[in-house]
């Protein structure tokens, strides 16, 4: 990869990578520790009727250039070919996640990537608004600890699944993935997925988080949870004073994003009329 040349020097300025770009494992983690703590995950734009981005140009120009965060749709697939331009082998996945309910959500909607160094296979995750994994994760080497949580690999259902330790000791699926190589063309369905599911969690609802050192702080409607250390506390938050000071810490370096966050938090207090003008204005197109 020739570092002095846009738009890929730009994204490692926009993440903060300024280091050795051998495709090893070193600079694998380094990379996706960075990305993580550089770009937020939100889809505030929704609220205005704007829908997910999914080529590399208008990602690249979101996350980087207006210095936004995305959703699996916009930083994964972005981040891969990033990987890609250094010189890492990378496989875009399809994932389904494991609902607080006890079950597999409907569809696989999710993005990973699988990338191989060395000839050993990790997965790596810039996309995901829930605790997981903080490095990439070696597909078959066992439970390994992250963070102050234990991650392994396993099958679920004839699936390989991510699996996050619990502190007593049991384990709670994070999502199941299939090793087929995604296209745009293959994950272009999510969005009118989700501007048609009844209980889309994606539109009507804010969903912004930011990993941390140690953790993640994660905003899910009026509930604020800080994971850290292998810890999860929950806070319902009452008023936009306060989530106004929530948002600074998980917007952190964005400061343009907060006012943005708190008009939506408001106004999806009140109702779900945001999936409703989305909605119009897809059918409009």
């Amino acid at each position: 990869m020739e570092t002095g040349t846009p738009p890929w020097r730009q994204y490692l300025d926009r993440i903060g990578h300024h280091g050795d770009l051998t495709p090893s494992l070193e600079c694998l983690r380094a990379l996706h520790t960075a990305h993580l703590h550089s770009v937020p995950y939100e889809m505030l734009e929704a609220f205005d009727g704007a829908l997910p981005v999914l080529d590399h140009a208008a990602s690249f120009d979101k996350l980087v250039t207006r210095r936004r965060g995305g959703n699996c749709l916009e930083s994964t697939p972005l981040f891969g070919e990033l990987l890609r331009h250094i010189g890492f082998t990378t496989r875009l996945l399809p994932a389904q996640i494991w609902k607080v309910s006890g079950e597999w959500w409907q569809a696989w909607d999710h993005l990973l990537l699988a990338v191989t160094v060395d000839g050993v296979d990790y997965l790596v995750d810039v996309g995901f608004l829930m605790v997981t994994f903080t490095e990439p994760l070696r597909i078959d080497g066992g439970p390994q600890e992250q963070d102050g949580w234990t991650y392994r690999v396993t099958d679920q259902d004839g699936y390989p699944a991510v699996s996050r330790q619990e502190p007593d000791g049991s384990w709670t699926p994070v999502y199941r993935y299939r090793d087929e190589s995604q296209e745009r063309a293959d994950y272009e369905w999510i969005v009118d997925f989700h501007l048609r599911a009844d209980d889309s969690p994606l539109i009507g609802t804010v969903l912004c988080a930011r990993n941390v050192p140690g953790g993640k702080l994660i905003m899910v409607g009026e509930n604020h949870l800080q994971a850290l250390k292998g810890r999860v506390s929950a806070e319902y938050v009452e008023t936009p004073a306060r989530a106004e000071e929530l948002f600074r810490r998980i917007f952190d370096g964005h400061d343009h994003l907060v006012d943005d966050a708190v008009r939506h938090w408001r106004t999806a207090r009140a109702d779900r009329s945001p999936r409703r003008r989305l909605l119009a204005r897809k059918e409009e197109q």
